[in-house]
């Protein structure tokens, strides 16, 4: 199985369980791994055989720029079936999340989760 990452993507997004939380967005960092056969486009070196990552990335920022949740677990499951939704040649994602400014001691939280089809 071939994988397509996309890492680092910056998102604002209102999340966390703290009221104070509830009052504004907090920057979160999405890490993606995309996963399907893609021999086709090796072969033809056309887009249109891929998956067009830079659509992945669009979706994810508006979906999440536009949405609200409290865990980071129910964002990170509705992203990655979004994502296995509107892509069908993928097999396979995995969503890392990483909220770096959680109120925690450590330098920050994430989750990262994993769907197939």
């Amino acid at each position: 199985m071939d994988c397509i990452t996309l890492n680092g993507l910056k998102v604002n997004c209102l999340i966390g369980t703290f009221p104070d939380e509830r009052l504004g967005t907090q920057e979160l960092h999405f890490d993606l791994k995309l996963y399907g056969d893609f021999s086709k486009a090796g072969r033809s070196d056309r887009l249109e055989d891929t998956v067009d990552y830079c659509a992945v990335e669009r979706s994810v920022q508006s979906y999440v720029s536009q949405s609200s949740f409290c865990l980071l677990e129910a964002l990170g499951y509705a992203v990655a079936e979004k994502i296995l939704n509107e892509f069908p040649l993928l097999d396979e994602v995995s969503v890392r999340i990483e909220k770096p400014y959680a109120r925690i001691l450590s330098n920050g939280v994430s989750l990262e989760i994993t769907r197939k089809r």
